[in-house]
């Protein structure tokens, strides 16, 4: 079984140098020896925090290498934009035919605490299985290794390093994503989180194309100031991610469409790779399944 490397960096791939975590290449080595790495791709390091669209086009290219001649591909990653990333390759990887896992730690492997040495291994075996997709391994605290579906991973929150995913990992094509064009350039795409006291007057959306409106977890929001910046702004498409909650057809402007079943970043990612590739109906393409991402 050939399985080839890819090493971003990110804490499973760094080690502590004077309280500091840095990227090390002995961690790279390491990380290789664990998994039995035919080839490893380690040229593009970086702490995820600071992952841009350039980073991502770039990753893509490198897995692209990677894949070649490999029955799988494992792409070491920071946990910070763990989901962005793995949504992202999902999307871009929709027709890989083989697997894509992406593997994450608490810890470096240095630290007998680490979570990472479970991970490694529990990838290996995955990949053995053959199943093709994109695919995040990761295990919380008291947990067993958990796998998700690259698409329907949610970020973890800020105090805990906890993982978890929407619905199942099952991993499909519909053809959605084929002939696009991944090479992301801007954010046109505006995320709004809600908060008490939210003000939608200091958003300006000149130049978006799009905007993306989280609920509460109970998947409310506060709907008259939210149907006041819709009105305020009817060209431009909202999409209301709700959870499990589904409004009346009427409770919101046109131009508002509810997104329930799907995460912020799996929708946040389809609408860039939407947008760059000029599509005229977004709402139209942002209800089609291209990988599984939206649960039903």
């Amino acid at each position: 079984m050939k399985i080839n490397l890819v090493a971003t960096g990110g804490t499973i791939g760094s080690r502590y140098v004077k309280g500091e975590l840095v990227i090390s290449d002995a961690a790279t080595k390491q990380i290789a020896s664990v998994i039995g790495a035919n080839k490893v791709f380690g040229d593009f390091k970086i702490h995820s925090a600071g992952v841009v669209f350039d980073d991502l086009n770039t990753l893509r290219l490198t897995i692209e290498k990677a894949i070649e001649g490999a029955d799988g591909v494992v792409v070491t990653h920071g946990t910070d934009t763990l989901a962005f990333t793995a949504s992202y390759l999902a999307y871009a990887f929709a027709s890989t035919k083989i697997p894509i896992v992406m593997c994450a730690a608490d810890k470096p492997l240095t630290d007998v605490d680490s979570n990472g040495f479970d991970v490694l291994t529990a990838t290996k075996s995955f990949i053995a299985r053959g199943e093709r997709g994109v695919y995040v391994l990761y295990k919380n605290p008291g947990e067993v290794v958990r796998i998700h579906h690259g698409a329907r991973l949610i970020p973890a929150h800020m105090h805990e390093n906890f993982y978890f995913s929407l619905g199942g990992s099952t991993f499909t094509d519909s053809g959605l994503m084929r002939g696009m064009n991944f090479e992301l350039e801007t954010g046109k795409v505006l995320c709004i989180v809600p908060y008490m006291g939210l003000d939608y007057d200091v958003y300006d959306l000149k130049g978006y194309s799009a905007v993306v409106q989280v609920a509460y977890h109970s998947g409310r929001i506060s709907t008259g100031t939210f149907n006041k910046f819709a009105e305020k702004n009817p060209d431009v498409p909202i999409f209301l991610l709700s959870g499990d909650k589904k409004y009346a057809p009427d409770a919101f402007p046109k131009n508002v469409v509810q997104c329930p079943a799907i995460t912020q970043t799996a929708l946040y990612m389809k609408l860039l790779i939407a947008i760059k590739n000029n599509v005229k109906d977004l709402p139209a393409f942002v209800k089609k399944n291209a990988v599984g991402e939206i649960v039903e």
